[in-house]
């Protein structure tokens, strides 16, 4: 892949959408572009930081690893998403684990040194990278005060209503299994296979494989908010 094509896939991120042509094929010539395979390790918990990542196809998984071998996934990620900005700017390290889950899945590795040197080079890479970053952190910051205080159904509900969607009736595609899906929203397999059938029988939704097909948005929304 060409840098320009590269610099084209960071256009559309939120940290660089604002930046002119010249400065994103700086950024772009900092990166590498990679192919990994469904379940194949991008980075393993606690590794050295070696750079972020911007996902070009496919889509990715977070997740910690517990002292007692079970998995707590922390976000799951699609195509034009990006991860890892955190533990370049400051810990060194990977706090948290990522995979593929699609095959195949494409991802730009901005590599951590050289752009760095760029970063505090470039006044308007930097601006533009912590207001959004500051978007993002309140984003998670509104996560986990839904995760705290909201009901498994309305945290199901929020998720379906805030997935990209098309056609009418509104239909979702899940980019996950139903078991990823379930940790991310923290609640068990058996509670989401429970809501999602109860509202299958209330006529709310149909599924149709990995496909939600919401019948009645009103409802789920209602729900959302806690109704």
């Amino acid at each position: 892949m060409s840098t320009g094509e590269i610099a084209s896939s960071l256009a559309a991120l939120p940290h660089f959408r604002s930046l002119e042509p010249a400065i994103l094929e700086r950024i772009a010539a900092t990166c590498v572009l990679s192919t990994y395979r469904s379940r194949a390790p991008i980075f393993r918990q606690d590794d050295p930081c070696r750079g972020f990542f911007v996902i070009r196809a496919g889509r990715v998984r977070l997740f910690r690893s517990m002292p007692d071998g079970r998995e707590h996934v922390v976000h799951s990620l699609r195509e034009g998403q990006s991860f890892a900005e955190a533990a370049l700017f400051n810990f060194g390290s990977y706090p948290v684990s990522a995979e593929a889950v699609a095959n195949p899945t494409e991802i730009i590795e901005v590599q951590g040194r050289p752009f760095l040197e760029l970063f505090y080079s470039e006044r308007r890479i930097a601006a533009a990278m912590v207001g959004s970053l500051c978007v993002r952190l309140l984003s998670l910051v509104q996560r986990v005060d839904e995760l705290s205080a909201t009901s498994a159904a309305a945290r199901l509900a929020r998720h379906l209503l805030h997935m990209p969607s098309r056609g009418t009736p509104i239909t979702v595609e899940l980019s996950t299994s139903k078991r990823e899906l379930a940790r991310l929203l923290s609640i068990t397999p058996e509670t989401l296979s429970r809501l999602l059938r109860s509202w299958r029988e209330g006529g709310m939704l149909r599924t149709e494989g990995r496909k939600l097909v919401l019948l009645d948005v009103a409802q789920i929304a209602t729900i959302a908010d806690g109704g």
